[in-house]
């Protein structure tokens, strides 16, 4: 790697194709049922269907979260419901109002536990790495030599299933912006009055190695979209020309 901060520019660059391609797979699945079955529940069930292991993920990750800092859990949902327009919620965990640490650190569980479950699936199914490469080459060479494992596609789809439910929702965001605004206020008034701490050199090293294994877990996660998106829409357009439909978006 040339430089510590690669990693982070990385980070930086593929959080937008990840948001817009998980945005791009929600809505095709759903338009997928409804352009065969004309049902709006049925499309939402597929959706749901397709993407059950990592709703299970996401879940759970709010729960055990919740449970490890103290919040009382009041309930939990495995089921889609239609939400505002066409949005659907795939699953819900209720607890108790508390504040906003502990609220951030419950609404970032599922991205966390499912970047590590994408990495130990690269790790043992596929045999990556211990120290992930950031050039955008690499993941395409892996990803091509996994497709030739006899089980590639299981372990393809796993992670296809829990990287697109491991985003956290607009509620799980809501609590953030206070702690984001109150670690800014604090990290300037230390900077500007010269008391801002020297980081130590083994803290900053494991930072940016964990940065690098979450920029290959994006990585690997956008070229699994990538393909199963192709995929999806070329059973899209199949159907479409089958049943002589279309669906706009």
């Amino acid at each position: 790697m040339g430089s510590d901060w690669t990693a982070l520019a990385w980070l930086a660059a593929l959080l937008l194709p990840l948001l817009l391609l998980k945005r791009w797979v929600s809505q095709h699945l759903q338009g997928l049922g409804y352009l065969v079955t004309r049902d709006a529940q049925i499309a939402r069930l597929l959706q749901y269907v397709v993407l059950l292991p990592g709703i299970v993920l996401h879940e759970l990750s709010h729960l055990v979260a919740a449970t490890l800092v103290g919040v009382r859990v009041t309930g939990i949902s495995l089921r889609p419901t239609a939400t505002r327009g066409r949005n659907v919620r795939l699953g819900a965990v209720m607890v108790r109002p508390s504040d906003p640490l502990r609220e951030s650190w419950i609404g970032l569980a599922p991205l966390l536990s499912g970047t590590a479950v994408i990495l130990l699936l690269a790790r043992w199914q596929f045999g990556i790495s211990s120290a992930p490469m950031l050039q955008p080459d690499t993941v395409i060479q892996e990803l091509a030599a996994y497709l030739r494992a006899p089980d590639a596609w299981l372990w393809l789809y796993l992670i296809f299933a829990v990287s697109n439910a491991m985003l956290p929702s607009e509620s799980d965001r809501r609590p953030w912006g206070p702690v984001l605004l109150f670690l800014g206020l604090a990290a300037a008034a230390l900077y500007a009055t010269g008391h801002l701490p020297q980081i130590p050199a083994s803290v900053r090293e494991f930072a940016f190695t964990g940065a690098r294994y979450v920029v290959y877990a994006f990585g690997l996660t956008i070229g699994v979209d990538v393909l199963f998106g192709a995929t999806l829409f070329a059973v899209e357009k199949l159907a479409g020309k089958l049943l002589h439909r279309s669906i706009e978006y």
